[in-house]
Parts: C-alpha cells; structure tokens; sequence
C-alpha cells in the first residue's frame, strides 16, 4: 500500500488536520465558557449572600439604635445622678435634725415647767 501525496491529497489532509484542530478549539472554547459561566454564578451567588449579610446588619444595626434611643429615654426616669440624691439626702438629714433639735427644746421646755 503506498499512498501518493498528490495535491489532492494533500489539501484533504491539510483540510482535516485544520477541521480537527478547529473542532479541537471549539471543545476547549466551550468549555472555558462553561468554566466562566460556573465561576460567575458562584461569583452571583456569593455577592448575594453578601448583600443578604449586609442587610440583615444594617436591620440588627437599626434595631441597637433604636433599643439605645429608648434607653436614652428612659434612663433619666430610672436613674438619679450622685449629686441628686447626695443634695436630697442632705435635704432629709437637714429635715431630720431640726425635727430632733425641736424636740429637745420641746423636752426641755416641758422639764423646766415641772420643776417650776
């Protein structure tokens, strides 16, 4: 068997080796393509799971604010500073030791009438 390379045939020969290397090309084209399209839908999925996170902070963020701004609020209801209650404590002391101070005098008053 001896094969002549004739012109014809080697165009044939040139024509197949170009068809298969351009399917061959094809094949690797295709998949990169789906590579790529895999690697972007992960990409997708990732940056809405990141966007899910974000949100879900940013409602946990709002929702401290808000607790923070009622605690604002309410705190001086709840809440008396040192100063306050040393000042009204004082007051009582105060109130205390006039109301003792006039019942010795009381006392006294009523022991010299006695003696009297």
């Amino acid at each position: 068997m001896v094969f002549e390379l004739t012109m014809t045939n080697l165009i044939s020969l040139a024509g197949l080796f170009l068809g298969a290397l351009w399917a061959l090309l094809k094949v690797i084209a295709l998949q990169a393509e789906k590579r790529s399209n895999e690697k972007f839908a992960s990409l997708q999925q990732s940056i809405s799971k990141v966007g899910a996170d974000m949100r879900r902070e940013a409602d946990a963020a709002r929702q401290l604010e808000t607790s923070f701004l009622r605690f604002q609020a309410e705190l001086p209801r709840d809440y008396v500073r040192r100063d306050d209650f040393v000042q009204a404590i004082g007051g009582i002391n105060t109130r205390i030791d006039n109301f003792a101070l006039r019942m010795e005098r009381a006392l006294d008053n009523n022991r010299r009438g006695e003696h009297l």
